[in-house]
């Protein structure tokens, strides 16, 4: 073999080599950034799994136990009524018109009393026809209007008409002085004030009267 021959195969072996070690370097710096880029995903999902698994405890951890409480603590007091602020709009209309309804028929029945004592009247009366006469306690009360009249300093003394009692029951009436023209209802308001304030007034639990200018009737009770 001559020196062109052994230069030649030299040379190819150096090339070989070179070109062995080249290809092998470049392999190994392909493959080092995708094993730390698997690695860095690998790492990254390691982190984001904790993140989800917390929020999904959040989610489980935010039960309506506020709700679960109030509807255990309805149970355990089921006759417990509702105010009636904390009750529906409806409800407390209807609520409050039945109130309402309620007043207005206790003011109609005290209107009609008070406008329409003729009732009262007649059965005071009925009582009074229907008793007998308790001898002493109608005289001595008999007796106490006289002195009242003559005692109680009225600007104008009203004559008695007649003046009767029974055994609970009385019955007075009166009529205005002959010789005062001007006698009113002024008059028998004044008598009315003061009569009511006297001792043996006190007794009677039941009164009606009827009145104009020139009379006055009293019917009178000791029991209800």
């Amino acid at each position: 073999m001559n020196k062109n021959s052994l230069l030649t195969l030299g040379i190819g072996f150096i090339a070989g080599v070179g070109l062995t070690w080249s290809y092998f370097n470049l392999s190994s710096s392909d493959a080092n950034p995708a094993k730390l880029q698997h690695a860095d995903t690998k790492q990254q999902a390691s982190f984001v799994q904790p993140v989800k698994s917390s929020e999904a405890t959040a989610k489980r951890v935010v039960p309506a136990v506020p709700e679960q409480s109030a509807r255990i603590e309805q149970k355990d007091n089921p006759s417990k009524p509702e105010p009636v602020d904390e009750l529906p709009l409806e409800e407390q209309v209807s609520q409050l018109k039945q109130q309402l309804a309620a007043q207005k028929a206790l003011m109609k029945n005290a209107a009609q009393q008070l406008r329409d004592p003729s009732d009262a009247q007649a059965v005071l009366q009925a009582q009074f026809d229907e008793q007998i006469r308790n001898e002493e306690w109608a005289y001595q009360t008999e007796i106490a209007l006289q002195d009242f009249l003559l005692t109680s300093d009225l600007s104008s003394i009203p004559e008695i008409v007649s003046a009767a009692c029974k055994t609970t029951v009385c019955k007075f009436e009166l009529a205005a002085p002959t010789d005062n023209d001007s006698f009113d209802h002024t008059q028998w308001r004044e008598l009315n004030d003061k009569l009511m304030k006297q001792e043996f007034w006190l007794q009677f639990k039941r009164t009606t009267s009827t009145s104009s200018d020139t009379e006055l009737t009293l019917l009178m009770a000791t029991e209800l």
